[in-house]
Formats: C-alpha cells, structure tokens, sequence
C-alpha cells in the first residue's frame, strides 16, 4: 500500500508540474495605441474595478514568468506562474493620465491547485485503506503470535487461549 501511495503522489507530483506550464491572454487593440505601456494585472475580488499588476513595454524586457507576442493588432501574454495565484485577469494598455483601458479580462487558474484538490482525497482514501488493511492484516498476524506464546510458555499444560 506504501508503494501504490509513494507512486501516486509522485506521479501526480509530475503531471501537476506539466500541466501548469501555461495560460494564455489574448488582448487585441486599435494601432492607435500601439506605443501605450501594456498592462498585466490581477483583478481584486473585493473591488472590481480595480487590480493589481505590472505594466511593461512591448519592446523592453518582460516581468519574469510571462512571455508577450505583439504582431501591431493584439498582444497575447503566457503566463508561466500565477505569483498572484488564481482569479480574474486583465490585460490592457495604460494611457497618459494612467487610465487603464481594459482590452480582455480570463479566470485562469492554476492547475496544480486543482490536482491537488482531486489528490488529496486521493491520499485520504488510501491512507484509510491502508489503516484498513495494516488492522486487518495485523489483527490475524497478532492472534497467532499470541496462541504460539501461551503454548510455549506452558509446553506441560494443554491451556489454550484464543484472543
């Protein structure tokens, strides 16, 4: 039971860190503000009409964990890691009196939290079988012990005890 929970737990380790590789937002604009800061941010849930992120220029260095294609019509940003974990997010260009104009907004999720969620009542299934099955097997194991000590320790006597 051990080897089938070890395995489990890494196998599903390994497709976690596959699977949240990359999530993807497409934000098309006019070619009149195709000079403006682009804007990557996480909407607050308390406040939906504001949020928190970065704001960076097509032709300077990207935030680390995201990747920005341009082709002059739209920009998609991959975000490699969720720093801001999971909710909604927004993309956009910032304006000179530092409005941002909201160009798409996605949930994105991480899908680690959402293996995690489905594994750990996978653990917790396991873990009781393997309580179930260590009782179980022990139990039987133990009565047997027990009925070879009493026989031994009284070899002249024919008491025999059964647990």
């Amino acid at each position: 039971m051990f080897w089938i929970t070890s395995t489990l737990i890494v196998f599903i380790s390994a497709v976690a860190y596959e699977c949240d590789a990359e999530s993807t937002l497409n934000c098309p604009y006019d070619s009149k503000h195709k000079s403006l800061p682009r804007i990557l941010c996480k909407r607050h849930t308390n406040n939906h009409s504001c949020c928190s992120g970065v704001a960076f220029m097509p032709e300077n260095r990207k935030p680390e964990g995201l990747s920005v294609e341009d082709d002059g019509k739209a920009f998609t940003v991959s975000i490699n890691h969720l720093s801001q974990g999971d909710g909604v997010y927004w993309c956009g260009l910032k304006n000179g009196t530092n409005v941002i104009i909201k160009l798409a907004e996605k949930t994105i999720k991480s899908s680690i939290n959402f293996v995690w969620s489905i594994m750990r009542w996978l653990i917790f299934v396991l873990l009781v079988l393997a309580v179930i099955s260590t009782h179980a097997c022990c139990r039987g194991k133990k009565a047997k012990v027990t009925h070879i000590l009493l026989s031994v320790s009284a070899p002249s006597t024919n008491l025999y005890m059964h647990f």
